[in-house]
């Protein structure tokens, strides 16, 4: 085994950079995996990892070989470099108080709008700001059968270390788009009528109830940020505007959770409704209903 990396080696403060700076992953196009769980998951999902980090101490350390020791050995079989690092090092560098041993930097993989087509939701987060709420948005967007995940106007960086860990491995599997403020969110946002999906955003009260909404037509599902809701220019070219019901002198759900409720409606909305023809689609009409007042989503 060739000698462990010290805190001071420059792979240490490169992959130090990558956790801490979403500048720095955007600029090189690079991301960290964090723990064997979500590593393997990567490997196994055809991502395309660069180096895996491994804490030398955790190498070997079990005789009936550890989940670190698999992830290490598939990493090898697949040509990935892997590189010890001396003990407590990598606790220094990730993100977790606790990175079970095992680090991984991965290609950064975006995809576009115009690729997000077929049955299933488009799920658009619209200054989401909550790695923990964006994460889980994700994930349940993968478990729902949406086509993809869009993070637009200002929302939290898709690749950040936190965004990773709660998407469980979905980050690596499911098409992602990033666009900025702006300019760029209204292109996505106008490319995904254009290409016939209307835009459903969740609000925290005055929308429709979503069972009464045909979410099985082609739609994309927009969660705004959770201390301020839909942007103006967001919500100037929102659709429709869902809420859910709700029993008791509860204000708002959490983002995440009203999120994931709708994209599960829609799911549930196409199950019963069966497969759809392109010419059923084609005509039918866009829905015309005031969004209504904007109240923030709250956490």
């Amino acid at each position: 085994m060739p000698e462990p990396l010290s805190a001071k080696n420059p792979r240490i403060a490169h992959l130090r950079r990558l956790s801490g700076r979403r500048r720095s992953r955007a600029e090189e196009g690079l991301f960290v995996v964090e723990g064997p769980v979500v590593v393997a998951e990567a490997l196994a999902g055809g991502a395309a990892l660069v180096e895996v980090f491994v804490d030398a101490a955790v190498l070997g350390a079990s005789p009936d070989g550890s989940a670190v020791d698999r992830v290490v050995r598939e990493a090898r079989s697949a040509g990935v470099a892997v590189r010890p690092v001396a003990p407590g090092v990598l606790d220094t560098v990730a993100d977790t108080v606790t990175p079970q041993g095992v680090v991984a930097v991965a290609e950064r993989r975006t995809s576009s709008v115009d690729r997000m087509v077929g049955e299933g939701a488009v799920l658009v987060l619209a200054g989401v700001a909550d790695p923990g709420n964006a994460g889980t948005l994700v994930r349940s967007a993968e478990a729902a059968g949406a086509l993809g995940v869009v993070f637009c106007d200002g929302a939290v960086d898709p690749f950040g270390p936190k965004v990773v860990r709660s998407a469980a491995g979905s980050l690596l599997r499911l098409p992602v788009v990033e666009a900025a403020a702006g300019s760029e969110t209204v292109a996505a946002l106008v490319a995904l009528q254009a290409g016939g999906r209307r835009l459903v955003a969740t609000e925290a009260a005055g929308g429709a109830d979503p069972e009464s909404v045909d979410l099985a037509a082609p739609v994309a599902l927009v969660v705004g940020s959770e201390a301020h809701g839909l942007s103006r220019d967001v919500a100037a070219l929102v659709d429709q505007s869902v809420t859910i019901p709700m029993v008791g002198p509860i204000e708002s759900l959490n983002a995440a959770v009203a999120g994931a409720l709708v994209l599960f409606e829609a799911a549930r909305q196409r199950r019963h409704r069966g497969p759809r023809s392109d010419a059923a689609d084609s005509t039918r009409k866009r829905l015309d209903v005031p969004a209504g007042s904007r109240q923030a989503q709250r956490r």
